[in-house]
């Protein structure tokens, strides 16, 4: 897990703000999450007038991805694609065609195509109800289909998308994105754990993020700029399906739960390039996860699983002991 300490700054780094530079942090919970915006701006009012936008624009995305929502674009898209070829949204077709491309580099240990098998695992984790996970139906990432040049989407037989592990680092780009637009400089936004990061703090070398095994102990910190980054594991989603621990994180082989402990952060170009890519080596867990993580181009990866020893990539960050702030 990513535990952004910026969000709570170092008294070192609360020395830093000046008149012309000053540091604001707005949080508000959206998306079944919190969504925090820390940045540096010499103008209160300005900077207010942009975390507003920011807040709004969350929940405009959240009107096309949400699955829980009978009314989003997602759900719409569901109840027709299988009928006949549907316009999306530019939003949409950019989250659609990330997640396909990543579906395919992953050999399919990504893929959006699970959401009755999501839907599945949420109520049996609200109602706290035993016995197994229906088994998961046919269907799979490659029979969604995208036309970019009419930008519609088509299935090849009905499908539930479940986009949760993409969309929110896609909102997090969003937000940066809105910030950057607004001539803000020095900003970290995160949405759950989906974390985008720019110019550091004043005086600093980067942003502070921690990193957590599975047992929630911290294990590092590391100071980053001008970086995306995600976390998928189990310290905090899970339950108990048949007696075994379960991760909100979905297998698309069954469409079960994960049940090794295990924390995978990544660091990429975009939140949403890091939002999938840590879902999909999560589900491959670390041998295979790690193979391909070191192979593939654009991303850095930290394994850490339970009990035993963590793994990174060659050009992930070195960590470093916690650090206080005294």
């Amino acid at each position: 897990m990513l535990l952004p300490r910026w969000v709570t700054p170092l008294a070192a780094e609360q020395q830093q703000d000046t008149p012309e530079c000053k540091r604001y942090a707005f949080t508000q919970a959206h998306l079944g999450t919190v969504v925090r915006l820390v940045f540096y701006s010499a103008d209160r009012s300005e900077a207010k007038r942009l975390a507003e936008g920011c807040f709004e624009r969350v929940v405009e995305l959240d009107g096309v991805f949400s699955d829980y929502r009978d009314d989003s674009e997602l759900m719409e898209l569901c109840r027709v694609a299988d009928k006949r070829a549907t316009s999306v949204s530019d939003e949409m077709f950019t989250v659609l065609a990330c997640a396909q491309k990543i579906s395919k580099q992953s050999g399919g240990a990504f893929d959006i195509t699970l959401g009755a098998s999501s839907k599945a695992w949420r109520m049996k984790r609200a109602a706290k109800e035993a016995g197994p996970l229906p088994v998961r139906g046919a269907g799979d990432y490659r029979d969604l289909i995208l036309d970019g040049a009419g930008k519609t989407v088509r299935f090849y037989k009905p499908l539930q998308l479940d986009l949760g592990g993409i969309a929110k680092g896609y909102i997090a780009d969003e937000l940066a994105r809105i910030l950057k637009e607004g001539g803000i400089t020095r900003l970290a936004v995160s949405v759950g754990g989906e974390i985008v990061l720019a110019e550091p703090p004043p005086g600093r070398k980067g942003w502070s993020v921690d990193l957590e095994d599975p047992d929630q102990k911290v294990l590092g910190s590391m100071e980053l700029s001008h970086a995306a980054m995600s976390t998928s594991g189990d310290s905090y989603q899970y339950t108990k399906i048949e007696g075994k621990r379960s991760a909100h994180v979905l297998d698309p082989s069954d469409g079960r739960g994960k049940n090794d402990q295990l924390n995978i952060t990544v660091i990429a170009p975009t939140a949403m390039q890091a939002d999938a890519w840590a879902t999909a080596l999560r589900v491959l867990g670390i041998d295979k996860g790690f193979a391909l993580a070191a192979k593939t181009d654009l991303i850095e990866a930290f394994f850490a699983p339970a009990g035993s020893a963590s793994l990174k990539t060659k050009g992930f960050p070195a960590l470093s002991a916690q650090k206080t702030g005294k």
